[in-house]
């Protein structure tokens, strides 16, 4: 589940499936091909306790049609699972231990399962400092499956927040920033400064009126975690983020979207998406 090199990008999410075939050049990636398929309200809902999948033959359908219309044959996909699959901690590693071992070892106690039903992996956030991930092996063999009936030939796995907060990193940040990827049913904040990232939080998601407010507040209280003061620039990737950007410029806050894509392909919902950072790096 590392936020590695991907040409082609399948994503899930409660509202639907999407992939994206991606090319680079000098500047941003160059979208050559987008594809999106709507699921029905209640076919899929990200959860770390069972398997997401709630109606497969409807998201089977869906992870069908993107592959049909991106012509990806047996061409390798990462695969991105959305926010809300996974229990998240940010960690200082002591120097002597590998991230891994002591993120099972943190981690393991907290999961509302039994430790050993956990895939566990990291993201490096500066120094020894990690983002620690865990996901149910019954959640994750879920997406496999549903992606196996689809024809997708999976070559790797990923998390939607943690293939974004990778692709942010590359891009110079003014300290302090919150970066906070969007998805259907939670979001992820992360303080990020100099030195790296300094807090991580994750929520669930309330997308009613009003968000620009709630997704305010959450970045002061995440910013609060160490010592920042709450004069904050945020960065927004995922769905619904222009829209929530512009809201929020509108209060006064200082907010931008966290990256740009080249190509006539990508519609705007497609650039608001937060696993085509996976992607970028």
């Amino acid at each position: 589940m590392k936020a590695l090199r991907a040409r082609h990008v399948v994503a899930f999410d409660a509202s639907g499936v999407a992939g994206a075939t991606l090319a680079w050049g000098l500047g941003a990636p160059r979208a050559r091909a987008f594809a999106h398929a709507p699921l029905p309200p209640g076919a899929l809902w990200p959860s770390p306790f069972e398997p997401n999948a709630r109606r497969r033959a409807e998201v089977e359908a869906a992870a069908r049609e993107v592959a049909l219309s991106l012509r990806l044959g047996g061409a390798p996909v990462c695969l991105v699972l959305p926010d809300g699959v996974a229990r998240l901690s940010d960690l200082d590693v002591p120097s002597d231990t590998s991230p891994v071992a002591f993120a099972r070892y943190r981690l393991g106690p907290t999961l509302p399962y039994p430790a050993d039903e956990a895939v566990i992996d990291v993201l490096p956030l500066g120094g020894r400092r990690v983002l620690a991930a865990a996901v149910r092996r019954e959640v994750l063999r879920d997406y496999e499956d549903v992606a196996a009936a689809a024809g997708l030939c999976q070559e790797r796995v990923d998390l939607a927040p943690l293939g974004a907060l990778a692709a942010l990193a590359a891009v110079k940040a003014e300290a302090p920033t919150v970066d906070v990827v969007l998805g259907d049913a939670a979001y992820s904040l992360a303080l990020r400064g100099a030195s790296g990232v300094r807090a991580v939080r994750n929520r669930r998601r309330d997308a009613s009126a009003g968000e620009w407010r709630r997704l305010r507040a959450e970045a002061e209280r995440t910013a609060a975690l160490d010592g920042q003061a709450t004069d904050l620039r945020l960065r927004l990737v995922g769905a619904g983020a222009l829209s929530l950007v512009g809201e929020l410029r509108a209060a006064g806050a200082a907010a931008d979207a966290g990256w740009r894509v080249a190509g006539d392909v990508l519609p705007g919902q497609g650039a608001e998406l937060g696993w085509l950072g996976t992607a970028l790096g």
